[in-house]
């Protein structure tokens, strides 16, 4: 099964996330794990291996009944989950239970096993306890999401792709919007909206329960 590194929303989403510019966590561990699981969905949305249904104001994940083995281990672990579901769940039921299941630590280790990340071990100080850190093993590399997406704003790009695109909308609902207009021309928030706009239905649905599942956590201060 191919597990070659390669740009991926759910890598992407892990960088923009749980880094910041001096590689501290830049959104809380549940948000973290939110905006990862969105991403993973997403990821399987755009390969077809799932879908989203809106039924009666209800969006629900489906298993795509022309089922065909995802290519690596990661989007296989959450197909074979929905494909076991007698019942469709929602988008909602499935980021909750994404962040439940700390998709951090299971997608920063596909990110090891491909070379993107180092998983390191530190005994700390005071408690002796041993500690486990995921790092980037490029530092270019790992800000360069980042600084993708605030190019794209600074030049309103109309070739931005649909990942892109999503990212863009995603760094807002995780409460990254700060960071991702400081200084860009003032119609940057006009063009990310256009370009969240024309993002396919299933992916703004996506967005859209991300957005009210972090807005949740922030008015009750649940991590």
């Amino acid at each position: 099964m191919s597990d070659a590194p390669s740009a991926r929303l759910v890598y992407d989403t892990l960088l923009i996330t749980s880094l910041d510019d001096v590689y501290k966590p830049a959104t809380v561990p549940r948000v973290t794990g939110l905006g990862i699981g969105a991403a993973l969905l997403a990821e399987l949305v755009l390969s077809e291996h799932v879908i989203i249904w809106a039924a009666k104001g209800v969006d629900r994940v489906c298993f795509d009944e022309r089922f065909r083995p995802p290519g690596d281990s990661l989007t296989l672990w959450l197909v074979e989950h929905v494909r076991a579901e007698r019942d469709s769940l929602t988008v909602r039921d499935w980021l909750e239970f994404l962040a439940a299941t700390d998709v951090y630590t299971k997608t920063a280790e596909h990110m090891t096993m491909v070379g993107l990340m180092v998983r390191n071990e530190y005994r700390t100080r005071w408690r002796h306890r041993v500690e486990v850190v995921y790092e980037p093993t490029d530092a270019l590399i790992a800000n360069a999401t980042f600084s993708r997406l605030r190019r794209h704003l600074s030049t309103s790009d109309s070739r931005i792709s649909t990942e892109d695109a999503f990212l863009l909308t995603l760094s807002e609902a995780v409460g990254l919007a700060k960071p991702l207009y400081s200084q860009v021309p003032s119609g940057a928030r006009t063009y990310a909206d256009k370009q969240r706009k024309a993002l396919p239905t299933p992916l703004r649905a996506i967005l859209a329960h991300l957005a009210a599942a972090v807005a949740d956590i922030a008015i009750t201060g649940g991590l």
